[in-house]
């Protein structure tokens, strides 16, 4: 279902019970809930489902899709993977739904991992891991996952358990180059300053001795 959420986001209050035989606004709130957050980044998250004045009436129907979308807004992992653990079994047995149910997940669980770290130059793995319910080893290989994918810009230090953004190693290295370019233009002036003397200075003498 590529651009079914879009669908569902554009849905006016006048489906009402009108089509029930083919879809509840309930499953229009959870769909394109589900959908958007599989797919949106915060801003379109915020623009186009948490500003969206008819289907915010939708998600009024179904309030564990409400809360997780604004728990995912608002960087809160632990609850938002709590409500999608609640919404699972039933979903699963959604007759349109279930086939998608899996790879909706683990996008949305992509979409929360890459936004966590995204702010920062450096993550504490443990601290991570706490927020979102799993296992060092588990979230390593995620991360690692994500990193191989170029879905997120970050090396992993096993050792000490932190991540470090890229960004973060591009400025350092940058401000390294700024350093030893600033070194050698002073070395550089130095050199013409001492070179200036030394022939203003052999100058003089040349001139003293003429006399």
């Amino acid at each position: 279902m590529p651009l079914a959420y879009l669908q569902f986001l554009e849905t006016g209050h006048e489906l009402g019970n009108n089509y029930l035989e083919v879809i509840a606004p309930q499953d229009v709130a959870t769909y394109g809930g589900l959908c958007a957050l599989a797919s949106f980044d915060r801003t379109e998250l915020k623009n186009k489902v948490i500003d969206n004045f008819n289907f915010r009436n939708f998600l009024e129907l179904v309030s564990e899709v409400r809360e997780l979308i604004h728990d995912f807004y608002s960087s809160h992992y632990a609850s938002c993977l709590d409500y999608l653990g609640s919404l699972k079994a039933n979903l699963l047995l959604d007759i349109h739904l279930h086939d998608h149910v899996e790879t909706l997940y683990d996008e949305i669980r992509h979409k929360a991992l890459i936004q966590y770290t995204h702010p920062f130059v450096s993550v504490d793995l443990w601290m991570m891991a706490n927020a979102f319910k799993t296992s060092i080893a588990g979230l390593e290989k995620e991360l690692e996952s994500l990193i191989t994918d170029n879905q997120i810009q970050a090396r992993i230090d096993s050792h000490n358990k932190i991540l470090y953004a890229r960004h973060a190693d591009q400025r350092n290295t940058t401000f390294l180059r700024v350093l030893q370019t600033g070194s050698e233009f002073d070395r550089d002036v130095r050199a013409m300053l001492l070179r200036a003397s030394l022939i203003k200075h052999d100058y003089n003498l040349k001139s003293s001795r003429k006399f």
